[in-house]
């Protein structure tokens, strides 16, 4: 099978292994927030970008490709995940998950985030 068919099909699977007997939707999710962090999810959501939307140049990427084609199966996997946590009614209110960053690490990120937020709506109701 060519390569590219192969590394397709184990992108597939992340639809269909929601069918297998012990499928968990919630210990899919845990197991994808304790490898990525929303920084490390943007960058390679950026690479996966810059690599699609300048192509003509040829960028050379700043992430491997084979980290790439992990993160991008992960995180197929864990949007499966939630979606049948939403389809099944699964409350996910009394589970702990254990992120990959310190809850304060991830406080600091989204008051970072929210001040950078608050800037350009500034920015924006200026103009």
């Amino acid at each position: 099978m060519n390569k590219l068919f192969k590394k397709l099909v184990a992108f597939d699977m992340a639809m269909y292994e929601i069918h297998h007997l012990d499928y968990d939707p919630v210990a899919c999710i845990k197991e994808f927030w304790s490898c990525y962090d929303m920084d490390s999810c943007r960058n390679y959501i950026v690479e996966l970008l810059t690599i699609y939307l300048d192509r003509e140049r040829k960028v050379n990427p700043a992430i491997s490709t084979a980290e790439v084609q992990h993160f991008t199966i992960a995180l197929f996997r864990m949007l499966m995940a939630y979606f049948i946590v939403h389809y099944q009614g699964i409350n996910l209110s009394g589970i702990e998950i254990s992120f990959l960053r310190s809850n304060r690490f991830i406080a600091c990120e989204l008051e970072n985030s929210k001040d950078i937020y608050d800037l350009f709506y500034q920015l924006s109701q200026n103009h």
